[in-house]
């Protein structure tokens, strides 16, 4: 049994990550209420109503993730002529919206022929179909897929820009915080003397899809959730791409490797790039100095991280290195074949800690990052711990403050959660204070 977010999900978040793009979905009302909940939180920003979702009953006054609303009789007669007659009322509606066509497993296996119910629509060239078999995916893969199909419609053009570019791939609303962390991302490549062009899935509209054919590589922040739309940009456009050795820049040292790394590609000189991260790292550092007994409690603890193994991996590396803290439970979500996967195990071997991998519940964590609902339970019973959202569901209800995971800004917050949120009791005497 899957209890992890599936394909469904993936190919949903997808959809609403792009402008002038929405996910219609093609099944009962309840899988768009949750759905739609879920889209709400993570989006973050309430930019009001289309006028246009009163003018269709499949929107039910809401403008985000209409639904065909299937019921008994569709389910047992066949879904084709809501999906035609679905499709034709929210784009006539929608004035310039498109809309990606998903089903639910319900809908999924009736096999009904979507294609001729999208042409029977009239609007075939403002639909993209997204994979049939959604459920059997994993989230990162209905992302990947959808987000793959959704740059085919449309239809990216090669260019020449005066500076280096770069597409981000494999970020997604899915991502903590991601709106400051796409400006992390953002200033990480700026710092190098490079431009990102378009985020796929995140916030890119149909003209940042457009140029992001001049791209001189595609990155890979997660490639989890993004090998399928990367092999597309390659063979149709001839865009190289980069998967970060040590996962997504997260923490100081896997920033400084993505740098590096990014710079060896486009033939740039990393140099003044590597002096801004060390002068921002040496300025935490002496934030963290004055808390080095909340620090220095940490260490010869066990961690336990839930996550893609692009963004456990430059976790453990960093808090491991930080910290001592040692990994007691490492689960890694998503597909099997993710290339970090290989690099966790070796370091989970190289650290005398191989057992963890895979194991759920560890004792006597000092560190837990997880999704957000299970970082929240472990605390209740683990007042001491400091629990942190590395996955979702989050917690948080509005993104104020930046609470993503990649970038500097991202180090500031994930450092932010561990020192301050361990609750033992110190006194507050500084180590050795009259040495300072």
């Amino acid at each position: 049994m899957n209890t992890e977010p599936d394909g469904f999900l993936g190919a949903v978040l997808a959809a609403e990550g792009f402008p002038g793009m929405t996910a219609l979905i093609n099944g009962p009302g309840g899988c768009r209420s949750r759905a739609q909940i879920l889209v709400r939180e993570l989006t973050g920003t309430y930019e009001g109503e289309d006028p246009g979702c009163c003018r269709s009953k499949y929107f039910s006054r809401q403008t985000r993730l209409p639904c065909t609303y299937l019921n008994a009789d569709d389910i047992i007669f066949g879904a084709g002529n809501k999906i035609a007659e679905g499709l034709r009322s929210v784009l006539s509606a929608a004035g310039q919206t498109d809309a990606v066509l998903v089903d639910t497993l319900g809908a999924s296996v009736q096999v009904t022929d979507r294609r001729t119910a999208v042409e029977r629509s009239g609007f075939a060239e403002r639909t993209v179909l997204a994979d049939p078999d959604l459920a059997s995916l994993t989230c990162g893969e209905g992302f990947d897929r959808t987000v793959t199909a959704i740059v085919q419609h449309w239809r990216p053009v090669q260019g020449h820009r005066g500076r280096p570019a770069v597409n981000l791939l494999g970020y997604s609303y899915g991502d903590s915080g991601w709106s400051f962390g796409r400006q992390n991302l953002t200033g990480l490549i700026g710092l190098l003397g490079a431009d990102v062009i378009a985020c796929p899935g995140c916030g890119s509209g149909k003209e940042e899809i457009a140029a992001s054919g001049a791209a001189d590589l595609n990155i890979l922040i997660h490639p989890e959730y993004a090998a399928d739309t990367a092999a597309w940009y390659s063979r149709e456009l001839g865009i190289p791409t980069l998967v970060p050795a040590h996962g997504a820049p997260i923490g100081y040292p896997a920033i400084r490797s993505f740098l590096t790394e990014t710079a060896a590609v486009l033939g740039l000189d990393p140099a003044p790039a590597l002096t801004a991260v060390t002068a921002e790292e040496q300025a935490v550092a002496r934030i963290l100095a004055s808390s080095d007994k909340a620090a220095g409690s940490l260490h010869g603890y066990g961690m336990f991280l839930a996550g893609m193994p692009s963004t456990v991996l430059p976790l453990a590396e960093w808090l491991r290195d930080w910290f001592c803290l040692l990994p007691a439970g490492v689960v890694l979500t998503e597909r099997a074949e993710a290339p970090h996967r290989p690099a966790v195990a070796a370091f989970l071997d190289g650290c005398g800690c191989g057992g963890a991998l895979g194991r759920r519940d560890p004792p006597d964590c000092r560190a837990v990052l997880t999704d957000g609902f299970a970082a929240a339970a472990y605390h209740t019973a683990n007042p001491e711990a400091a629990c942190l959202a590395i996955a979702p569901p989050y917690p948080d209800r509005a993104p104020f403050t930046d609470a993503s995971l990649v970038g500097l800004g991202g180090a500031r917050h994930l450092l932010d959660g561990l020192i301050n949120g361990l609750r033992i009791f110190r006194c507050g005497q500084p180590t050795m204070a009259d040495f300072r």
